[in-house]
């Protein structure tokens, strides 16, 4: 094991490695190759029971750290009484994530989904209706069974509503009612035909996903969800969950979530019994004292890091590993690709020549090498490139040449800018009619602290007043759209173009001023594109994917043409992995899952395995 390392060592070292970095980048690189490709190994069933303790109640007591995973996410204090899904203080990426659980399960990054509460499905002719079957045997941790009439109950109650809770203005759009046929039959009657609901609606995907609640309590909630208390305060065995995990110690400070002995899958013989005994979330604080925790076996896991700070701790932790390895990029393609989003309701970004004018004043190839040393890729789209997309953008790579997003040419940004009637004034900065656009750049830190003011510089260098902007409400303003260029990503599609496509709808258009929900960021719509959106609604994937392709190309080629937003660079999750206690992390070499604070996060903790 390596020798404790302080934050004093830790920053010097960083200083020292980021300086090569920095150097290495003034040198010209070809764009690196995605690390994410078709998996290489497909996930065993889930690890096997061996925990060296055997309490005879829960919670566990006192744990061993070789059957503890500690994690650093969340902060910098966590709200108490957290335990009702559909409370404001609720978040699943602060591991509530293991309270909950889902029909099926989707992990993009090797194209694999996992029916789990669910065992199968079917539409009918027309998939005005689907058909749910669930497993026999589930339960709540209060032993009361789990039914088709708590899936009714959930979605109708959204329904219901709508539009405050989370995901119920989406469900009611989509959803005339959902029937339990019997206790193992839901059946969902949709408003119009719709062949991906199973996908869109009753599947986990990184931050997406219908929470399902108990009926046999929230039935007698009077009032708003929101504010119902589902906790221990009010009732020891609250919060009732389905899930291996649940709560046992709730702090400002910490989490403690105990495994369940008495977890309906392991009493089916569903699966086995996992080897983490014990996960505890501690909040993040900053990149540099997570990097100091986990070189000192202090945590296994945190938020992902900026490639500088990884290459340090990589250097410095032979225990730790990232998702490729000691390679860049040092993680993998998530599925929130980054553009800058442009407020196209305000001007003068309601001008597509103004707004293919600043796609040509970004050089993605620098920003990926002075921002990121190099360690990532580039994008022309707003989907993640993952096998179920690059059906679709593989097949379309002829409209790139078309509308080259991905072009830096000076020139002709600024020819678009003459021809939108600007001229430069005597700062060199665009003008109107005598008006400066506000082309300040809304990004914050630390989160896009190392690429934004690259692109506020080129933008500045093409004549736009552009500054890095990180005020104390810079994310509201992104979300409002009143800060008209922002950095963000897309939390849409993961296996088939449709969510992302669908984001872009004019029914998702908010007036400035009014938060967007981060769907359709840049206020675009075009009449044309929504019809090609509604048809490829009523149009499977799977049983007529030429018309799918047909209809993507069509719909693709708009939003190239009228340009919303410009692409810059795929997401990547660079998170280091502590191997003292864990092995079986997911890997390039078998790409299982992705990052824990997504609603998938139950399923590394059943692969995990104990090093002792």
């Amino acid at each position: 094991m390596s020798r404790k390392i302080s934050r004093r060592e830790f920053l010097n070292l960083s200083v020292v490695t980021a300086a090569g970095a920095l150097l290495a980048a003034c040198v010209p690189k070809p764009t690196p190759t995605p690390a994410v490709a078709a998996p290489t190994a497909t996930p065993k069933p889930a690890v096997g029971p061996t925990a060296t303790t055997a309490p005879a109640k829960w919670p566990r007591g006192v744990v061993p750290r070789e059957r503890t995973v500690i994690w650093s996410n969340g902060g910098p204090t966590f709200p108490l009484n957290a335990g009702n899904p559909y409370s404001p203080q609720f978040n699943h990426q602060n591991s509530y994530a293991l309270h909950l659980e889902a029909m099926w399960y989707y992990t993009a990054l090797n194209d694999k989904t996992y029916s789990h509460l669910a065992e199968s499905y079917q539409y009918n002719s027309d998939a005005t209706e689907l058909t749910v079957k669930l497993r026999k045997g589930i339960e709540w941790s209060d032993g009361k069974p789990f039914t088709a009439k708590d899936i009714a109950f959930t979605y109708n109650s959204l329904i219901a509503r709508a539009p405050d809770l989370r995901d119920s203005a989406r469900l009611k759009v989509l959803t005339k009612e959902v029937v339990a046929v019997d206790d193992y039959t839901a059946k969902f009657v949709l408003v119009t035909p719709n062949w991906r609901y199973h996908r869109t609606e009753c599947t986990f995907r990184f931050d997406i996903g219908t929470y399902l609640v108990p009926e046999h309590v929230y039935k007698d909630i009077q009032g708003d969800w929101r504010q119902f208390e589902f906790s221990p305060a009010k009732n020891p065995a609250w919060p009732l969950v389905t899930g291996a995990y649940k709560m046992s110690e709730d702090t400002p400070d910490h989490r403690n979530f105990d495994l369940r002995d008495d977890w309906w899958a392991v009493k089916t013989g569903f699966m086995k019994k996992p080897q983490v005994e014990r996960l505890i979330n501690i909040p993040f604080t900053d990149d540099t004292l997570a990097a100091e925790q986990i070189i000192n076996n202090q945590i296994d896991f945190c938020l992902d890091l900026r490639p500088r700070v990884m290459e340090t701790i990589l250097a410095r932790g032979p225990h730790v590993i990232s998702f490729t390895g000691r390679n860049k990029p040092y993680g993998y393609v998530d599925w929130w690709p980054i553009s800058m989003h442009i407020n196209n309701l305000e001007w003068p970004y309601n001008d597509v020549r103004v707004r293919w004018a600043m796609a040509y004043a970004i050089d993605q190839n620098q920003v990926l090498e002075v921002g990121w040393a190099g360690a990532g890729t580039t994008t022309a789209y707003p989907f993640p490139d993952y096998p179920g997309l690059l059906k679709y953008t593989n097949k379309n790579k002829d409209l790139l040449q078309k509308y080259n997003v991905l072009e830096y040419n000076l020139d002709k940004s600024a020819s678009l800018m003459k021809e939108a009637g600007f001229a430069k004034n005597a700062e060199g900065f665009w003008a109107k009619d005598g008006k400066v656009p506000d082309a300040d750049l809304y990004a914050g830190v630390p989160l896009f602290g190392d690429i934004a003011p690259v692109i506020s510089e080129q933008l500045r260098k093409a004549g736009f007043k552009s500054t890095h902007a990180t005020p104390p409400d810079v994310w509201d303003r992104k979300i409002k759209g009143t800060g008209f260029l922002c950095l963000f990503g897309h939390g849409g599609s993961v296996d088939d173009p449709f969510t992302t496509l669908d984001q872009y709808h004019s029914r998702n258009v908010k007036p400035t001023g009014t938060s967007s929900g981060w769907i359709n960021i840049s206020r675009w719509s075009n009449a044309e594109y929504d019809k090609l959106v509604e048809e490829l609604t009523k149009t499977s994937p799977d049983k007529d994917e030429p018309k799918c392709q047909e209809l993507f190309r069509k719909a693709f080629e708009i939003w190239l043409r009228e340009l919303p937003e410009v692409p810059l660079v795929q997401w990547y999750h660079r998170i280091p992995m502590n191997t003292t206690y864990w092995d079986n992390w997911p890997t390039s070499e078998n790409p299982y899952n992705s990052a824990l604070w997504h609603e998938t996060m139950p399923i590394t903790l059943w692969f995990l395995k104990a090093k002792k």
